[in-house]
């Protein structure tokens, strides 16, 4: 424990004036850059992620059975499926090391015939996109292998040049050739009118069948507007909910104290949100929530100090008494926050998807509520206290 207190209340200006500085830089950069980078929960329209991947083999099958194939961990499985059962056949990467060798296996297999488009690539390197597993039959089902090609994020927003409203970003790992496509809705657009769209343009830029999908969303206007407002109205309530609990707990000044602050946490997830152009959508709405739980549970604890401290001495001024208790919990909520950042990082670094921006996301909260449950929240209760004794004490006159 500290052997001295620590001057929340001397220090008050000082970390207010860096909150609004920061938020005023977000407010900037929001005007700058055109708002948030939404996702497509609350953008109309359709996204997909892609990979540029070349295509190794084409497999088609003759028979009167059902021949399912797919790509199972680092290789192909192939299951025969008739009236007598299922057959299955297991071809992996260790036994079958390149497309060559992977398609005088499959050859090799009644009624399957196998072109070789390109044989060097290695079966470790299949992709798994929209369409599998594939149910063979005469028409050829290409087989797509990542290799460490040049194309770059350029060449993949000039494919797009002839449909207008499209952005593109570089997803995954340098060199995964994986990208994010975005395409703004048209009036009487259909998702699969759209998807036709953006294939035929990159069959035109990459080969036709060069390019896997990997993952396809697609949100209609009416949708992602109803989502917007839910997500907002779920915020607002929240909010409603804390400021009416924190009320009937404390008091009015305590409810008031602790609603600024968690508009700061929120604002100042924004902010961050908009500097380093993540994407806004439903994760972004669940860690906004989260991280409100978060702040509360800390600014409650401090809040109850300062109230005990109060209760205990009633002799001692209001600063005093809220330096007092900021500095016997300040224990309490750094090693919160540090057991919960511990918890986090690992998910951040090594994550991907949802999951890594969620902890992204998480990770800044956590400071931003740690912050503004130490210093912002009591510098404001001093404030609102104080202008409640002077609104009585006038009164009183």
């Amino acid at each position: 424990m500290l052997k001295k207190d620590i001057p929340v209340i001397k220090l008050r200006w000082y970390a207010w004036a860096l909150a609004v500085v920061l938020l005023l830089a977000g407010g900037i950069s929001f005007v700058m850059m055109g708002g948030f980078n939404l996702g497509v929960d609350f953008e109309s329209g359709l996204s997909q992620r892609i990979q540029i991947a070349p295509i190794g083999l084409e497999v088609t099958y003759t028979g009167n059975k059902d021949a399912v194939l797919a790509v199972s961990g680092s290789g192909l499985t192939l299951e025969i499926r008739g009236d007598e059962g299922v057959s299955s056949t297991n071809f992996s990467a260790s036994k079958y090391p390149t497309a060559q060798d992977l398609a005088t296996a499959l050859g090799a297999v009644q009624n399957i015939s196998v072109t070789v488009v390109d044989g060097s690539l290695k079966t470790s390197q299949l992709l798994s996109g929209y369409g599998f597993p594939a149910t063979l039959s005469a028409e050829p089902t290409k087989l797509n292998f990542q290799s460490s090609g040049n194309t770059n994020i350029e060449d993949v927003r000039s494919a797009f040049d002839s449909l207008g409203n499209v952005r593109v970003q570089t997803v995954g790992m340098d060199g995964s050739q994986t990208f994010q496509i975005r395409l703004g809705i048209k009036e009487g657009a259909t998702q699969a009118s759209m998807e036709t769209e953006v294939k035929d343009a990159l069959d035109v830029a990459f080969g036709s069948g060069n390019v896997v999908v990997l993952q396809s969303d697609y949100i209609g206007p009416k949708f992602s507007a109803t989502l917007l407002s839910s997500s907002i109205l779920a915020i607002v309530v929240a909010m409603a909910l804390i400021l009416l609990y924190v009320w009937v707990r404390f008091r009015f000044a305590y409810a008031v104290s602790s609603l600024i602050a968690l508009v700061h946490d929120i604002l100042m997830m924004l902010t961050v949100i908009t500097l380093f152009r993540f994407e806004f959508s439903g994760i972004t709405v669940a860690a906004l929530l989260t991280i409100i739980g978060y702040s509360l549970n800390n600014t409650i604890v401090i809040f109850d100090r300062i109230r005990e401290n109060v209760a205990l001495s009633p002799n001692a001024s209001l600063s005093v008494n809220i330096n007092h208790s900021v500095t016997q919990s300040l224990t309490r909520t750094v090693m919160s926050a540090v057991t919960t950042l511990i918890a986090i990082i690992p998910l951040a670094i090594f994550a991907s998807g949802d999951i890594q921006l969620f902890a992204v996301k998480m990770g800044f909260g956590i400071l931003f509520g740690t912050y503004s449950s130490n210093l912002l929240a009591p510098a404001m209760l001093y404030w609102v206290s104080n202008a409640q004794a002077k609104r009585k004490a006038k009164k009183a006159e």
